[in-house]
């Protein structure tokens, strides 16, 4: 059964949300909105990885999550929690946390992430991207395969992380959609995401009201719920989204 994916962004910037969940307060109260509405894992961040976002340093982002991280154990046996970052010291701080999952939206390129992770039992989201903070300017070339060159990829960092210690059965892969990719290159790999079935891990597709679905429905949750609903029929393991009840409720049943 597809897992639900609810976002706090602990951020003043991000592209949707950025600053309803920046106090301590606010995050909390998100947290507990999304469990009420069905979320089975929480995805938080305190980086803004949209276009022209500002890069934080590994200490501005800790300030950020440090009070959030002590108050996380209320909600324990409630819902899973991930952290998105691509900072070793911020993951490593996370991992002694007991934080399930890692969510590095640069791919664990960074080998001192790979270090910060290795010897912990977390998950890995191992998201494809060209750039971090996403960069317009800066995407796959028009004339290839998008499906093949993301698989390509996923290929080599998955027999890299394994190489490096990491066991398979816990990397989950994310396609990167809007990340270095165009319009028509994110939605070739909605209509082609079967494909990613050979990597032999679990996929997350976080394509929540991002620019692409503009050529979908004008209304981006509306868009959203539609991809999501296609989604779910070809079985990928985790969707990343904003609107968790509205999904719940629509395309993802609570399974009986």
């Amino acid at each position: 059964m597809t897992k639900l994916m609810g976002i706090v962004n602990v951020t003043p910037d991000s592209f949707s949300d950025g600053g309803n969940a920046f106090a301590t307060e606010d995050a909390l109260a998100a947290i507990e909105k999304l469990i009420a509405d069905g979320a089975d894992i929480i995805d938080i961040g305190a980086e803004s990885t949209r276009p022209d976002a500002t890069p934080l340093s590994q200490e501005e982002e800790w300030e950020r999550l440090d009070g959030l991280f002590l108050l996380l154990p209320k909600f324990a046996g409630k819902v899973v929690f991930s952290l998105d970052t691509r900072h070793a010291k911020t993951a490593k701080k996370a991992v002694s946390y007991g934080m399930p999952i890692i969510n590095d939206v640069s791919g664990f390129s960074d080998p001192e992430m790979v270090k910060a992770v290795r010897n912990s039992s977390c998950k890995l989201v191992v998201m494809h991207s060209l750039s971090v903070p996403a960069d317009k300017s800066i995407v796959l070339p028009e004339n290839v395969d998008v499906v093949a060159e993301v698989l390509a990829w996923g290929r080599e960092r998955i027999a890299a992380l394994e190489a490096a210690g990491i066991a398979r059965e816990r990397i989950i892969f994310d396609p990167g959609i809007g990340f270095g990719k165009t319009a028509p290159q994110s939605l070739a790999l909605v209509n082609g995401i079967e494909r990613f079935a050979e990597l032999g891990v679990p996929l997350l597709v976080g394509h929540s009201r991002k620019s692409f679905l503009a050529g979908i429905a004008p209304d981006r949750d509306e868009a959203t719920l539609a991809v999501s609903g296609y989604l779910a029929l070809k079985k990928v393991d985790i969707l990343r989204v904003h609107d968790v009840a509205a999904h719940r409720a629509l395309v993802i049943p609570t399974e009986t």
